[in-house]
């Protein structure tokens, strides 16, 4: 049995019969880990205000090897999250944030970059960030840390670089100049939302929020994001669909 030790982020916290619950968190170190918090429905449990999703957390656990669930042994905050739950649209983009996290981050993988944006982002939101900003900055680095996401400075069947407008191909998934598009479907991408993707390449969110671009951009970015994104997951993130359809709605 291993005891470690590690600042976390928690990505998700359910119900677990009576008495528990399961809790799963992201990490620098070890990846994304799930375990057992034992006894934290209880009354006077030691884990009583702790597990508040998307907190910043230090946690210890015990693991053994061949099990699926570590077993928590302790919790103490490090950066609340009771802010990021006030709003309907703040419930949704955090659980939105999360998800990303459960579905790309890897067990007993370190994952300090992932780890990272994700603590930065909400580090920003929790300090008024516009919501769409944080959300496409994240996004975007989301899909570049996975290695799926196109370069966006030049074509790269014929090394022109992008001026006025590129193209997604969902065949190639790759960014494309107008000349080198094959037929099939695609995405245009204009020029200031190449100019989004750069500047989000190499400024930080702080300064993108300095002179951030206009919600039509924003927008776009959305949807490209979300096409490569299912093409790579083949299936479209569960948080997305009923952001998207509650947001409509109301």
């Amino acid at each position: 049995m291993q005891n470690r030790n590690a600042t976390a982020l928690l990505l998700d916290v359910f119900d677990l019969q009576e008495r528990d619950r399961i809790v799963t968190f992201l990490t620098a170190e070890w990846g994304k880990k799930r375990g057992v918090a034992r006894g934290s429905r209880t009354k006077y449990s030691r884990f009583a205000g702790q597990l508040q999703p998307l907190a910043k957390v230090a946690v210890s656990w015990f693991e053994k090897d061949g099990r699926d669930l570590v077993r928590i042994s302790d919790v103490s905050l490090v950066r609340p999250a009771a802010a990021l739950q006030e709003t309907l649209e703040d419930i949704l983009l955090t659980s939105y944030l999360a998800e990303h996290m459960k579905e790309f981050a890897q067990e007993e993988e370190p994952s300090e970059h992932l780890f990272r944006l994700l603590d930065s982002t909400l580090e920003a939101l929790l300090s008024g960030t516009d919501r769409q900003l944080a959300a496409r900055y994240f996004e975007v680095w989301m899909l570049r840390l996975g290695g799926i996401f196109p370069v966006p400075r030049e074509c790269p069947f014929c090394g022109r670089p992008f001026r006025s407008k590129a193209l997604f191909l969902e065949s190639e998934a790759a960014l494309v100049c107008d000349q080198c598009a094959a037929e099939g479907r695609r995405i245009e991408v204009g020029s200031a939302e190449l100019e989004f993707l750069v500047r989000s390449g190499r400024e930080s969110l702080a300064k993108l929020e300095a002179s951030p671009p206009p919600p039509r951009v924003l927008s776009r970015i959305e949807t490209l994001c979300a096409r490569i994104r299912r093409q790579f997951l083949q299936a479209e993130l569960k948080s997305y669909r009923v952001m998207q359809e509650t947001l409509q709605v109301s």
